[in-house]
């Protein structure tokens, strides 16, 4: 099996303690795995998570949800499920696709910064 080399982000920097929310878009999610791990061996206390075009219903274990259009351009709904604004300190949207394809309302909703794999 061929490893994934961790190149995302490279000079991406964290605070100790810095609540970092690291989240994959649809199935580009391994490489963006990998830099939230990285992240927190720096010290920061990071989540993880992805966009999913799956619709859940609110109730039980999810208790917040944003939509917004997918990056890829399909015109199909995405979702990203017990995210709230304000949650973290920081938002990181990682992305295969370039950056003006990521729904403004996701990045303006999470205050995020956007990470593309080029």
């Amino acid at each position: 099996m061929l490893a994934v080399a961790d190149t995302l982000a490279p000079g991406l920097t964290v605070n100790k303690g810095e609540r970092v929310l690291v989240v994959g878009t649809s199935e580009f999610v391994w490489r963006p795995f990998l830099l939230a791990e990285r992240l927190e061996k720096a010290g920061a206390d990071v989540h993880f998570s992805s966009t999913s075009r799956s619709p859940i219903a609110l109730g039980h274990a999810i208790d917040h949800a944003l939509s917004f259009s997918d990056n890829y351009g399909l015109g199909i709904p995405n979702f990203l499920y017990n995210v709230r604004p304000g949650q973290f300190d920081r938002v990181l949207i990682c992305t295969e696709t370039p950056r003006q394809a990521v729904p403004a309302e996701l990045i303006e909703a999470l205050n995020a910064e956007v990470i593309c794999d080029e």
